[in-house]
């Protein structure tokens, strides 16, 4: 699932040139690997932290009127009224 969801993205493409690049694609995997581990880590922590300060249900309305406001932006780009 994941690779699905990242297929295309930026970061994948920097990774698969690096590869290209510098012929050693077991490194740059573990590299990526890490990378992609630091973030995920840095995620939970921030979000345990921030949970300690906002309620739960703040963070759950602004991550819809977040992915409310984009999905709105996207369909009228799609329909290109912007």
């Amino acid at each position: 699932m994941l690779f699905a969801a990242e297929w295309g993205d930026l970061s994948q493409v920097l990774t698969a040139s690096f590869a290209a690049k510098y012929g050693d694609a077991a490194a740059v995997f573990v590299g990526a690997l890490l990378a992609l581990w630091v973030v995920a880590g840095l995620a939970i922590v921030g979000g345990r932290a921030l949970l300690r300060v906002v309620p739960l249900d703040w963070v759950r309305r602004a991550a819809a009127i977040a992915f409310g406001t984009i999905a709105i932006i996207t369909a009228l780009e799609a329909g290109d009224v912007l």
